[in-house]
């Protein structure tokens, strides 16, 4: 008897300790089939904001303020994650309001980052200011949908396999998107530093518009025909 009082003394605590134990656990997982919160208040580690630990779909509560331009609000370190910035905006220290000066302050921190990755899905939201890229993406399979990347330090999305769609890149300081095997379908990138969109390897693009890029010279590195609808500076693109 006094055993069993014990146990059901014991048992309960013991649950209640390993329950705050994952609560304070660096990093954030989702269980599957469910959507985790992000809380925009997190500091999982220094240098970054949250960290992805998990496969899983993730929802931003919030806007998130990142304070310091070396500092990444989120990292992803899984693979077949889906985030969704939920409207919010992802907003940093940096400012590019006379380029082409140079945007200040740099840094490393980026928007969102992952390397090695695969089936990386971000969507619905701004991520601006940041001192290195909007989005840094060195995965093979991505897919960013409805979102903006603006004034960011070095650029506005970086990534190696995959597609953007339906998006904004504006006003970064350098390429406004950058990357190898893309497919850039129906988005506006205009008045950043360097060219609007530089991809290369088996990249297509349709249905784009560029305006003021690359101080109004060359806007794309790609050759486009009259069927993909491109136009730069309101004439279609050659």
């Amino acid at each position: 008897m006094r055993n069993q009082i014990m146990r059901n003394r014991i048992l309960p605590q013991l649950a209640g300790l390993a329950l705050l134990a994952l609560q304070l656990a660096p990093g954030i997982s989702a269980a599957a089939g469910q959507v985790t919160m992000i809380d925009p208040g997190r500091a999982d580690k220094p240098g970054f904001l949250v960290v992805i630990e998990q496969a899983g779909n993730y929802r931003l509560s919030g806007n998130m303020k990142v304070l310091d331009a070396n500092t990444t609000a989120i990292e992803i370190n899984a693979d077949n994650v889906t985030l969704d910035l939920n409207g919010h905006v992802i907003q940093g220290p940096t400012r590019c309001q006379q380029l082409p000066a140079p945007c200040w302050p740099s840094g490393v921190g980026n928007g969102v980052h992952a390397v090695g990755r695969n089936g990386i899905a971000i969507k619905n939201g701004i991520i601006q200011g940041m001192g290195n890229y909007g989005v840094y993406l060195e995965t093979n399979s991505v897919s960013l949908d409805h979102i903006v990347v603006n004034r960011n330090g070095h650029g506005g999305a970086v990534f190696f396999g995959g597609s953007i769609s339906n998006s904004v890149a504006e006003g970064n300081g350098g390429y406004g998107i950058f990357g190898v095997d893309l497919k850039v379908r129906s988005n506006v990138m205009r008045g950043n530093q360097m060219l609007g969109l530089a991809a290369f390897g088996r990249s297509s693009f349709s249905n784009n518009q560029f305006k003021g890029n690359n101080n109004n010279a060359a806007q794309t590195n790609l050759k486009s025909g009259a069927a993909d609808r491109n136009v730069c500076n309101a004439a279609a693109c050659q």
